[in-house]
This record gives C-alpha cells, sequence and structure tokens, in this order.
C-alpha cells in the first residue's frame, strides 16, 4: 500500500520530511517518525513522493531527492536519499516569494500546471509548505488540488482550512482539508497550551503572557518581514485553552539569527493568579530542530487524509485538524484531539 503525495515550497520543512521517510524505508529496524504508530494498515513507510512544487531556479527540474539540500535550506542533513523520480516544477508566484531575499531568479508556473501535474504523476494529497504570508499562492494550489480531486494538506499559517469558502468548496466536491499551519510535536505552540490549560483546569487564573521565538533558518528571515498569519495562528492557538478567561497575551516570531542554524529558541512567560489572589509565574525555555519538528506531525496528517480518501470523506477533516495543527476549524486541548482522532481511525466519526 503506499500513499502519493506532492510537495509545495521545497524547503527546509520538505527537506526533513523526506530525509526522515526515505531513511526509515532503507534502515527497517529504526522506529518510524510518527506519533500515532498506525492509521489503519498505513505507517509512514507508505508515502511515496510523486511531486514537487517550487519558484526557485536553484530547484527547479531537480529531482526531489536533490532539490531538498539547495540552498537556502539548511536543516540538519541526516540521510541522503536515492533518487526518487519525483521532479520539481515550477508553480503560481503571486505572494508566494518569502521575504529577505532569499530566492533571487524566480521559475514560474500556473495552477493549469499544476493541476497536469497532480494528475500525471497520480498524486493523492498535497502538502503545502509554502512560507508564512503566501496567502493568494497558498489559495491558488488549494484551487489546483480542488479541481485535481486531490487531499489538501496546509502546513502552513494561511487561513485555508478555517475558511468557510474552502470548507464549502471541498465539502461540495468530496476532498478532504487538513489545515492550518504543523502544530510541531513538541514545539512551542503544543507546549504553551498544555500549560495555559492545565492552569485553566487548576481554576489559576490567567493574566498575562508571551512567547517569543529566536531561530537561524530560511522560515525565521521570512518571519521578519512576513509574521501577520503567524502571530495570529498561534495566539489563537493559546487564548482557546483558557475558555472563558481574558487575559493579555503577546505571541510572535522575533527575531533571525544566522548562527543558529535549524535550531529554533522558544522563550515562554506566564503571568497568573492562585486562590486569593496571589501570584504564580511560570517561565519555559525550549530548543529544538525546527523543521524536524514537524515530521511526525505531517506524517500523521498525510495518513489520515489517506484514510479520508479510502473512505469517501471530503471538506474538513475536524479531529485530524485539530491533532495536527495550531489553527484549525475546531480548537481542541491536546487530550481531547488525541481522542478524537482515535475515533476517527477507527470509525466512530466522520471527521
Amino acid at each position: 500500500m503506499t500513499i502519493r503525495v506532492g510537495l509545495v515550497g521545497v524547503g527546509n520543512c520538505a527537506s526533513a520530511l523526506v530525509q526522515s521517510v526515505e531513511m526509515h524505508k532503507h534502515q527497517p529496524k529504526l522506529d518510524p517518525p510518527a506519533i500515532l504508530a498506525r492509521v489503519k494498515n498505513y505507517t509512514p513507510r507508505d508515502i511515496v513522493f510523486t511531486s514537487a512544487f517550487d519558484i526557485d531556479a536553484r530547484k527547479v527540474d531537480l529531482d526531489l531527492s536533490e532539490a531538498i539540500f539547495q540552498p537556502p535550506n539548511n536543516a540538519a542533513v541526516i540521510f541522503k536519499p536515492p533518487r526518487l523520480g519525483a521532479v520539481v516544477r515550477p508553480g503560481p508566484v503571486l505572494d508566494g516569494v518569502p521575504g529577505g531575499g532569499l530566492v533571487s531568479k524566480i521559475v514560474e508556473g500556473t495552477v493549469d500546471d499544476v493541476v497536469r501535474e497532480l494528475h500525471s504523476t497520480n498524486t493523492e494529497i498535497l502538502v503545502n509548505y509554502l512560507p508564512t504570508g503566501a496567502r493568494k499562492a497558498a489559495e491558488a494550489y488549494a484551487e489546483a488540488a480542488l479541481r485535481a480531486g486531490v487531499a489538501f494538506v496546509n502546513a502552513m499559517p494561511a487561513p485555508v482550512t478555517s475558511s468557510a469558502h474552502w470548507q464549502k468548496r471541498f465539502a461540495e466536491r468530496g476532498v478532504p482539508l487538513l489545515g492550518d499551519d504543523t502544530q510541531n510535536q513538541i514545539g512551542a505552540t503544543v507546549l504553551h497550551k498544555s500549560l495555559i490549560r492545565l492552569l485553566a483546569l487548576r481554576g489559576v487564573r490567567v493574566r498575562r503572557t508571551y512567547q517569543i521565538n529566536i531561530g537561524g533558518t530560511p522560515d525565521f528571515l521570512n518571519l521578519m518581514y512576513r509574521h501577520d498569519d503567524k502571530v495570529a495562528s498561534k495566539t489563537a492557538a493559546v487564548k482557546t485553552m483558557a475558555e472563558g478567561q481574558e487575559f493579555d497575551a503577546y505571541i510572535a516570531p522575533v527575531a533571525y539569527i544566522r548562527f543558529l542554524g535549524d535550531r529554533k529558541i522558544a522563550h515562554m512567560l506566564i503571568e497568573a493568579e492562585i486562590f486569593g489572589g496571589l501570584p504564580v509565574r511560570i517561565e519555559v525555555t525550549l530548543e529544538v530542530h525546527d523543521a524536524w519538528n514537524s515530521v511526525a506531525v505531517v506524517v500523521d496528517a498525510v495518513r489520515l487524509a489517506k484514510l479520508a480518501l479510502d473512505r469517501g470523506i471530503g471538506g474538513p477533516l475536524l479531529s485530524a485538524s485539530a491533532w495536527c495543527f495550531k489553527n484549525p476549524p475546531v480548537h481542541m486541548s491536546p487530550e481531547e484531539a488525541y481522542r478524537a482522532v482515535l475515533e476517527f481511525i477507527d470509525g466512530k466519526r466522520d471527521r
């Protein structure tokens, strides 16, 4: 059994995903990179990369196995895959050019080109890794996926799965839709959400919180110029965990520091009050390899999308999106999302 996957944006996250999946195919004794060990009969090793799209001339027309290592990518290299037979094709540009001069020469394609490539490669699921700020480009790829009948996994912050417009269109066509904005395996957002949820459950009143992120990836350089969607996505994810409470929250990517490479460092502060109005202060620092931190969740999302395709389920996958993404159509706490996605896998809920 295979899951035929296409990638939009061949950057660090795509590099980590391809390296990890292919490494586990070639080293069968290793545990697969996923949180959900099995999604029915599907394991991470069933993923086959069949298509890819980018606008950077350094990557277009290369085999995906080569394109993932081209600059400005700087994800850690743990495995060099053999030739995959998936050639990177140009896609629509629109607002998809990242900030900070990350792309020097652009090669452009059209939505029609993308649709033809998806058809010709028999791609089943398209994962959108475009840079933050690329709203119009994200919608162009969503349109291509819809026209091709391909499930769309929106791993970036553009509001696609959370949009009533796209929810309706994907539901009408019977095509699965997942997103928005990947919630990493143990990232700043899921950790911050869990802390806020714990405080709310224990009757603690949250008064104010912040989360500051720094990193050295191309994504962080882009975020220095275009971060509004990311700020909105992360803030909503955290604030919904303390239902009924109002508190100040400042959550933003702040700085690109080149020497950090693919590392991300997040600083979190929560100030709250316990019974009697006495103060509680929590400070947390988290350091991760950013692109690699997203792999397990995207592997889950891809297999959940495949399960929906098998079952003929279209439109937004609410449980899968709550489990895998920061800004889903319906927000859930981590434990609620986990229970919901297990029910979806077992066929006890249709979305």
